[in-house]
């Protein structure tokens, strides 16, 4: 008799603390998925790669661009994809352009997003002044903005991102 009366004891506080437990953690979820802040971002490289063809309607301009992310945040982001546009010297090139990702920027932690897009002849041929300086080596100013899509423990988040080359 001794026995069952320390299990019927035992068991409901055993289901007491785990349900306390579970509603605390549930809890806490949700104050951190408020409390999330949009990661810092710099503009770590942009490496133009000209293809000059004949004819030149053929030719492009592919651009590396790297990006790294600062994710202050207690939880790893998973960076799902990026919209953004691309400006050359204050002049437009590309916009709207989406980047499928997946990168996975750790809590607390720093992650490298890796871009490559293409300029075609009609956007080249408004830029031919820019692009003459960047054949002959000399420095551009690139600004891209747009908004980041992350995927975390409580749905997608999006935030802005705004860079500007040194």
């Amino acid at each position: 008799m001794r026995r069952t009366s320390i299990s019927a004891t035992l068991f409901p506080a055993i289901c007491i603390v785990t349900a306390a437990m579970s509603l605390s953690l549930s809890g806490c979820r949700s104050l951190v998925a408020g409390k999330l802040v949009n990661p810092s971002y710099s503009l770590r490289g942009v490496v133009p790669h000209v293809a000059i063809a004949l004819p030149l309607s053929a030719s492009a301009i592919d651009f590396d661009i790297t990006i790294g992310v600062d994710n202050p945040n207690p939880i790893g982001l998973r960076l799902d994809w990026l919209d953004f546009a691309l400006e050359i010297n204050d002049i437009p090139i590309l916009t709207s352009v989406r980047a499928d990702e997946g990168v996975n920027i750790p809590a607390h932690g720093v992650g490298d997003i890796h871009l490559r897009t293409r300029v075609g002849y009609s956007n080249l041929k408004a830029l031919f002044h820019q692009v003459a300086e960047i054949v002959q080596g000399n420095h551009a100013r690139y600004t891209i903005h747009g908004d980041a899509y992350y995927h975390t423990l409580f749905g997608e988040k999006r935030y802005p991102v705004t860079l500007h080359s040194r």
